[in-house]
């Protein structure tokens, strides 16, 4: 039976749990050594408010790129399941040492257990995860472009969060990432 409205609501209920567990979380962290600005922030609010947009449109719009086929949107629900999964398993594991932006902690430590042995970027991936699983969802080619679009500003984001790592633990951050990969398991 194809319910693509029952699609839609799961994905949606994904995304408030993912919203409520960072709200929960944000402020439970060390100290940063280096401070985000207001502009930094406002500018990250305003980035989750356009991925959302993007991402729902085709509901308003009815507008929609894929197909609506059963098969494609139970696997975006399923992708979407398993990447919020992963954000809310990978935030609760490195804990204090979280920052929203690439930033150094008081007494930063390097987290390299659960879904850390096997990528550097769990969050990450969860994210791209349920980003595509929700695009598969609702069908619409804004919901496309902010997944690629979110994509590429991840890779760029990671590249920042490396070099500030590799400084923090020398050593140690090299041989981490010979053992791992950056975003996808045995890929990339």
């Amino acid at each position: 039976m194809n319910n693509p409205a029952l699609f839609t609501w799961i994905t949606l209920c994904c995304w408030i749990i993912f919203i409520c567990c960072w709200l929960a979380l944000r402020n439970r962290t060390r100290e940063n050594i280096q401070f985000r600005t207001n502009r930094q922030r406002w500018l990250a609010a305003t980035g989750y408010v356009l991925i959302f947009t993007g991402l729902y449109l085709p509901l308003l719009t009815g507008a929609r790129l894929l197909p609506a086929w059963w098969s494609l949107q139970a696997t975006g629900v399923l992708l979407c399941i398993a990447g919020i999964g992963l954000c809310i398993w990978s935030r609760l594991l490195l804990g204090v040492n979280w920052s929203g932006g690439v930033a150094a902690k008081r007494d930063h430590e390097l987290v390299t257990k659960g879904p850390y042995r096997v990528v550097r970027h769990p969050i990450y991936t969860g994210f791209l995860m349920a980003l595509t699983g929700t695009s598969l969802v609702t069908g619409g080619g804004a919901a496309i472009v902010v997944t690629v679009v979110c994509a590429l500003g991840l890779y760029l984001k990671i590249t920042r969060e490396e070099t500030l790592l590799n400084e923090l633990f020398p050593g140690a951050y090299a041989a981490y990432r010979q053992r791992t990969r950056k975003l996808i398991p045995f890929l990339l």
